[in-house]
């Protein structure tokens, strides 16, 4: 697994409008997560996971991150699309990929 690229999983409960996603993301040890962003963009539902930089921790090291989200949507065929974007946002940037995306939609959710 890349660093920064989300493995992820879409769930939903059977006869309800509420959907969840469960991300792992692979980071180096010294970023963390900031914020968690979502928002129907042009024709899909985007969820953004920002990251930054911190300069105690060795950034040789990777950790794996998990985050569970709860999609907010007004309507819920906004989730047709869904794109999840992990990105570092800080401009010291120097470990690995500069950002990591997934794509998924409402259709290969798995019921809980």
């Amino acid at each position: 697994m890349k660093l920064y690229y989300p493995y992820f999983n879409l769930f939903y409960k059977t006869g309800t409008t509420n959907y969840r996603l469960d991300v792992l993301v692979k980071l180096p040890d010294n970023v963390n997560k900031t914020a968690i962003e979502q928002n129907f963009v042009n024709d899909y539902w985007e969820v953004r996971i920002k990251l930054n930089e911190t300069k105690e921790i060795d950034a040789l090291k990777e950790k794996m991150e998990e985050y569970n989200i709860d999609l907010t949507p007004e309507d819920v065929k906004q989730l047709d699309n869904i794109k999840i974007v992990v990105k570092n946002y800080d401009n010291l940037l120097r470990n690995g990929d500069p950002d990591g995306e997934g794509k998924t939609g409402a259709g290969n959710g798995e019921q809980e």
